[in-house]
């Protein structure tokens, strides 16, 4: 590559969480400042102590609706700590800026967690509430239900939707359950409004 050139790196489609003992699969994707061809460049990923744990070739052509990025898909094994932290860079080739990304690493869920979310006052089922518990998400559907795997553990359980609060609460999970949850109703005009979505 030319000495002016700079190829930058990003990563994508990174999943939130990933399974301890299995693999989770990320996109790379590499472009060149002055527009040089990629297709075929070897990427690698590597971990904190600078071991190569995933590598794959770019793809041959720029992936459309793009200025010449080219992308791989690479299947990375998971880690056995919470949070990992993974740096991407272009094999051999020093024009490369490396990139880094990080994943929360959790146990396999085991439990299956029911969620029904209700609007506080009026008991109508919420829609498009993002539930968050621990490293796993989930939102509900129109009928205010919603899904969740979960390992076993203590967590907190936190949800958000616009114009609506709820407080953030402790659960411990050990089995199947079902949960019924509320939350309320913030007017645009609270005071209190800007700061929930």
């Amino acid at each position: 590559m030319s000495e002016k050139d700079t190829i930058s790196l990003a990563v994508w489609d990174v999943p939130a969480p990933v399974i301890a003992g299995g693999t989770f699969a990320i996109k790379v994707g590499a472009k060149s400042a002055a527009k040089h061809k990629l297709g075929g460049s070897k990427v690698e990923v590597t971990d904190a102590a600078g071991a190569v744990v995933a590598s794959g070739t770019l793809g041959d052509t720029a992936l459309p609706g793009t200025e010449a990025l080219y992308c791989a898909a690479l299947d990375v094994p998971a880690p056995k700590q919470e949070i990992a932290e993974f740096t991407v860079r272009l094999a051999g080739v020093d024009d490369s800026v490396a990139t880094r990304f990080s994943v929360a690493v959790a146990a396999k869920p085991a439990y299956t967690l029911s969620v029904t979310i209700a609007e506080r006052d009026t008991k109508e089922p919420l829609d498009g509430v993002e539930i968050r518990i621990g490293p796993f998400q989930a939102r509900t559907g129109k009928d205010g239900r919603a899904e969740i795997k979960v390992s076993r553990g203590d967590f907190q359980i936190q949800l958000w939707r616009t114009a609506h609060i709820a407080e953030p609460q402790p659960i411990r999970v050990g089995r199947d359950e079902s949960l019924e949850l509320t939350m309320l109703h913030v007017p645009e005009e609270h005071p209190d409004a800007r700061w929930v979505r």
